[in-house]
């Protein structure tokens, strides 16, 4: 194992399980608190990481420094760090301490700057990108079976599909999916996990809600409707996020509709709105639940749901149930 480390990728969850990983092979459980540091504080220079990876550990085979999310690694002229700092950081890395892993990490890599650099070309480097399907897969298989809670390989396409994961700049990661896949094996009570479980738990991504919702509402399943509003709520997502997304939507919706009135196709409509076709052939595909009345009623009181949450007239979570209720 080499002495310096470098992960980044938008898998943060991933980052923290290689980092536990070494903590486990490396460090004596009984003496984590001594031979563990963490950097994770704005403030903290390079000099302090490098004193504490010039300590020699206690009694662990190796002693583990972790940056995480250190400035000069997502940022190019990052305050505080000097040409100084970078060429402390060359001589560290030309005799690094052997007794110490020293590990930087970041999801966001800035790749103008100069410590990246370095590090691409000095250090060990993982990159830990959104996983593929077959990835994914058998992690969410893992994670089920792990609780003794078996899930087969439609459903598993199935929490796959309706998270959202593989959306085009989504923001759904393993760190959301370990959340909603805790929550649907406690929902499940040590029994079989059920589409059920998946539709009243998953958050997904809000690209996935938003179709969810109204796949749920055009459908007439307003029960189904209400418990993803409730669920989507619950996992702290802001209120004025979800009306936005909703506006959003429904002027998509509406459109398309008015294009589709004029006779226009997908790819037509695709060039003229120069916009995400995945987004716009799935308004396409709802424009035949809704007429073009009806979606300019809806957006009308989407509209008005906004100005009376804004105008603290209604409760958020009221306001959002009555228009569900409406549609």
């Amino acid at each position: 194992m080499p002495s310096v480390l470098f992960l980044y990728g938008e898998e943060g969850y991933l980052i923290n399980w290689a980092v536990e990983s070494l903590l486990k092979r490396y460090v004596n459980p009984a003496l984590v608190s001594l031979d563990y540091v963490k950097f994770q504080d704005e403030g903290e220079s390079l000099a302090e990481i490098l004193d504490a990876c010039n300590t020699f550990s206690m009694m662990s085979e190796r002693r583990i420094v972790w940056a995480s999310e250190f400035p000069a690694l997502r940022s190019s002229n990052a305050k505080g760090f000097t040409a100084a700092d970078l060429e402390l950081a060359e001589a560290y890395l030309k005799e690094p301490n052997q007794g110490t892993l020293l590990v930087f990490s970041t999801i966001n890599p800035e790749g103008k700057s100069e410590l990246v650099k370095l590090l691409k070309s000095r250090a060990e480097c993982y990159e830990f990108s959104q996983l593929d399907y077959s990835s994914l897969s058998g992690f969410i298989s893992k994670r089920f079976t792990a609780a003794g809670v078996p899930a087969d390989r439609e459903l598993v396409k199935l929490i796959i599909d309706q998270s959202g994961y593989f959306n085009k700049e989504t923001e759904y990661r393993i760190f959301n999916l370990v959340n909603d896949i805790e929550k649907m094996i406690a929902y499940s009570y040590g029994g079989q996990i059920t589409e059920e479980a998946v539709s009243q738990v998953l958050n997904g991504d809000m690209d996935t809600f938003i179709f969810n919702l109204l796949d749920a509402v055009s459908g007439g399943q307003k029960d189904r409707a209400f418990g993803l509003l409730y669920n989507i709520l619950s996992s702290g997502r802001d209120v004025f996020g979800i009306v936005s997304m909703l506006v959003n939507q429904f002027e998509l919706m509406l459109e398309v509709a008015e294009f589709k009135e004029e006779g226009k196709n997908l790819p037509q409509i695709a060039e003229i709105m120069k916009g995400s076709e995945f987004r716009i052939k799935k308004a396409m595909g709802y424009t035949e639940k809704f007429t073009v009345n009806k979606l300019r009623s809806v957006l009308s009181q989407l509209y008005e749901v906004d100005r009376n949450i804004k105008s603290g007239l209604l409760e958020p979570e009221l306001a959002l149930e009555i228009l569900i209720g409406r549609i």
